[in-house]
């Protein structure tokens, strides 16, 4: 048993008959504190030790600024036991379920609303609210964060049934728009990148809507700054398209090569001036880093898009 200030890690520890008909030795952790006069204890048989002194950690704080009475746990002490849970375990999705829960659920349920107040009522309408606002996908993994979090909170004994959250269905096969602050967060990590020319490639897609196998084919020959047009010749239709160069692709185009004398061949090439390979493996790493999940380069070309969107990126 260790102290900490306000309450105590404890592990317990007995025997059960196992598998093999002989009894083994097994052991859970918790915590003990004093609330309202009342000694509390709770064990969990999932929980090691760091579990059970997070836990701890988190209870005492939510004591601390009075939002626990008896029991009685808020959502905002949930959502940081949640957050931690998450980092303790090293999960990718961390950056992205703290910016969910610190936007989106702590503002719209309230920090301080009781956890088990949270009806499924109050989840449907949350659903009806951002469904009007944003694609069914960002709905969908903001209310899973959601589902997740109740889920632990059942497991951790602060709510004694889960409500039914249903989740929006994804359409298959279908263009997934990001959000602004998706894009930004995608450009952040692509710069980032060891892949020297992620960053332009994904701007490209970005301005353009054009498919991988297009953005690394193009030529130079092919981008005119005087009529500001990118013309594709070898298309899937068999005809010619047009692109229009806005500012942000100039900007990327002539940061990518600033000496009009050296503008020939492919934009994306080796020293050698072999074409530059795939980009898979950097594109994934990068939105592993921007918390972006669904997401890939589209194999058929789309119409180019607004700067609310990428048409270039399939689910």
């Amino acid at each position: 048993m260790s102290g900490m200030s306000g309450g105590k890690i404890m592990k317990k520890e007995w025997r059960a008959r196992g598998l093999s008909g002989r009894r083994e030795k097994r052991a859970s952790w918790g915590y003990t504190v004093q609330i309202d006069g009342r000694q509390v204890k709770k064990f969990d048989a999932t929980w090691s030790q760091q579990d059970a002194m997070d836990a701890l950690q988190v209870r005492l704080k939510a004591i601390e600024a009075g939002e626990v009475v008896a029991s009685e746990m808020t959502f905002g002490a949930v959502a940081e036991q949640y957050l931690l849970h998450k980092e303790r375990e090293g999960k990718r999705s961390l950056r992205e379920d703290r910016r969910i829960i610190g936007r989106r659920l702590l503002p719209h349920f309230k920090p301080d609303t009781p956890i088990r107040e949270i009806t499924a009522v109050q989840a449907a309408r949350y659903e009806q609210a951002r469904m009007g606002q944003v694609s069914a996908y960002t709905t969908c993994n903001e209310l899973s964060v959601l589902k997740h979090m109740l889920r632990l909170a059942k497991r951790w004994g602060y709510i004694k049934d889960l409500i039914d959250i249903e989740l929006p269905k994804k359409p298959a096969n279908r263009e997934r728009f990001l959000e602004i602050e998706e894009i930004a967060r995608l450009l952040d990590a692509c710069t980032r990148s060891k892949n020297v020319f992620l960053a332009s490639i994904v701007t490209i897609a970005l301005n353009t809507g054009c498919r991988k196998e297009e953005i690394l084919g193009l030529a130079w020959e092919l981008v005119s700054f005087s009529t500001a047009t990118i013309t594709l010749y070898r298309t899937k239709s068999g005809k010619p398209r047009g692109i229009p160069i806005n500012a942000d692709l100039e900007a990327a185009l002539l940061a990518l090569e600033p000496d009009p004398a050296k503008r020939e061949g492919l934009l994306f090439k080796k020293p050698d001036g072999r074409r530059w390979g795939q980009v898979r493996t950097a594109f994934e790493t990068a939105l592993d880093r921007a918390g972006i999940k669904d997401f890939r380069f589209s194999a058929t070309p789309s119409r180019a898009t607004s700067s609310r969107g990428v048409a270039a990126f399939r689910t």
